[in-house]
């Protein structure tokens, strides 16, 4: 053993002697780790960028004098890179934590939702969607109003004192909608809203333009909830800087299985400033972001039932321009065959699955596809290749999408017995190229008091049971401070040994570790924290250490 690591030891050794951290003593009398056994520094930025890695390495001196022993990144470190980021570690006494598993390398094998029998119809060799049922709004232009009133919307918050027409400051026609004053609301809301008629899954496209003055927060949205507004149809949001001039914006949903939802547009959690919305559109659109592989099928078929063959009757059905990401652009067409039996304005229904984004970016992987799995262990061999690390830490957190494609449906579980299969595969990968590496995963997806409930954004089905994919060997990295220790029982009844993930771009004097910690001082199994920021927030490093496992006594030379 090296002294480097000697010297690691001797302080981790006289730590616990001195912490006020409490050890658990099991009834066979084995001692328990210590509760800082685990100090670990967190980097969410992309390894692969050389700069990222000289960003981090240069953290490394800084972390070893502040008693952080782990150093938690990406797994994707270029080969040229691998052994500069091997010897710093080793040098600064840090175990390395290779983060794996996050979402596919194809963009075709995210979550894809359904959507059903959309209609086509054929001329000049192409056919294209169009509504047979159309979805609008009314009034979406704003030119009806009397004084401040709009006409056809069926909800309208504070006229004339937050929600204002105004006919100078406008994008088209002679009038917009202005918000203002929004701290007068009692509950600080500025809203609109109307019915709307839908059709069940089916993509739908939100357009708007949107001009701001001083608006604080900058938090305008345009929702669609379920007709009872106790759930969400559409997730995707947008950013708006505080002063804009006016902006063009697209949203993109599936209706899932809703014929009816309520549109709201404006904000709940306004303050100062102004904001102006103008020319709102919702409309049908078909094909953007179609996926394309093997639990994501396409059908198209005419009306009278004739399935058409893809190849024979239509070209491959893709969108060239597929980007998850980037919820919508130009539609694209079904080009036919020279030899196609689909004629000239016929009325064609297609089915397909499209991926779904949630809040302005996030979206994520099938849970199924054995494509998704060939990836993972890629990642898994070339970690372990280039940086051998102490510990794996899957990526398995706020999946949003889920349970949706025609692969998962047609499994017949939940979405919580999908997850607990697709995290005990996950495992197994690891295990079969290190079976001595440790595994950790995030809390979230596994956490009854988290994210593993009912009705979770576009997740179908229950995902209560996903921890039973979760072994004893999986470590859990429990990011939820807000609860304060309230959920780390839950994991320790299941015998799992837990990080408390701290301090999230706050927490600048490690109040919350220290009181997260202090609540949880009789929960066996707590094993470390871990200071976690994702905005490269370092800063608070040593103030939140010291709070989280104490002052190191200093190492001798």
């Amino acid at each position: 053993m090296n002294s480097i690591r000697s010297i690691s030891l001797v302080w981790l050794g006289l730590l616990m002697l001195v912490s006020t951290a409490t050890s658990q003593t099991p009834d066979n009398g084995v001692h328990a780790p210590s509760r800082v056994e685990k100090r670990w520094l967190f980097f969410a930025q992309d390894m692969s960028d050389a700069k990222e890695v000289d960003a981090m390495l240069a953290r490394f001196p800084n972390a070893k004098a502040n008693g952080y022993n782990g150093v938690v990144f990406a797994y994707n470190v270029g080969e040229s890179k691998a052994a500069e980021v091997r010897e710093a570690a080793q040098r600064n006494g840090l175990d390395l934590i290779a983060t794996v598993m996050g979402g596919s390398h194809d963009r075709n094998y995210v979550e894809g939702v359904p959507v059903n029998d959309a209609l086509f119809v054929a001329h000049a060799g192409r056919a294209k969607l169009e509504q047979d049922n159309p979805t609008r709004v009314l009034n979406g232009n704003f030119e009806e109003a009397t004084g401040n009133h709009f006409a056809r919307w069926t909800m309208q918050d504070d006229e004339g004192a937050t929600t204002f027409s105004d006919h100078e400051v406008v994008h088209g026609g002679k009038t917009s909608l202005r918000m203002e004053n929004i701290g007068k609301n009692e509950h600080n809301h500025a809203r609109l809203s109307q019915p709307l008629a839908l059709k069940p899954f089916r993509q739908y496209r939100i357009s708007f333009w949107l001009k701001a003055e001083n608006l604080s927060p900058p938090d305008a949205e345009v929702k669609v909830l379920t007709s009872n507004a106790s759930q969400s149809i559409s997730f995707q949001t947008f950013h708006v800087d505080g002063t804009q001039d006016w902006k063009h914006y697209d949203l993109v949903f599936n209706s899932l299985e809703n014929e009816k939802g309520l549109l709201y547009l404006g904000t709940w959690n306004g303050k100062s400033g102004k904001m102006w919305w103008d020319d709102l559109e919702i409309a049908e659109i078909g094909l953007v972001n179609v996926l394309r592989r093997p639990g994501c099928p396409v059908s198209v078929k005419g009306e009278d039932g004739t399935t058409f063959e893809e190849g024979r009757d239509y070209e491959r059905i893709v969108d060239p321009q597929l980007n998850p990401w980037w919820p919508y652009h130009e539609e694209p067409a079904i080009k036919l065959t020279s030899a196609t039996r689909i004629q000239e304005g016929s009325r064609l229904r297609v089915s397909y699955y499209a991926s779904m984004v949630v809040y302005e970016d996030r979206v994520n992987s099938c849970l199924s596809e054995p494509k998704i799995f060939e990836e993972w262990e890629a990642e898994v061999k070339q970690a372990n290749e280039r940086l051998h690390p102490k510990a794996f830490f899957m990526s398995h957190d706020e999946i949003r999408v889920a349970n949706q494609c025609a692969l998962c449906r047609s499994q017949n579980l939940t979405a919580g017995e999908l997850l607990a299969a697709n995290i005990r595969q996950s495992a197994v990968i690891i295990r079969k190229i290190r079976p001595d590496a440790e595994i950790w995963v995030w809390n979230d997806m596994f956490d009854p008091m988290h994210n593993a409930v009912d009705h979770y954004y576009a997740v179908r089905g229950t995902l209560a049971g996903s921890w039973k994919g979760l072994d004893p060997s999986i470590g859990i990295v429990n990011w939820h401070g807000d609860l304060k220790g309230k959920n780390c029982q839950f994991f320790a009844d299941l015998g799992l040994r837990q990080i408390l993930s701290g301090y999230y771009d706050s927490d600048e004097v490690g109040s919350g570790i220290a009181d997260w910690e202090k609540n949880t001082a009789k929960v066996p199994g707590i094993v470390g924290a871990m200071y976690t920021t994702w905005e490269n927030k370092y800063g608070a490093m040593p103030a939140w250490a010291k709070q989280a496992w104490g002052t190191l006594p200093a190492a001798s030379p």
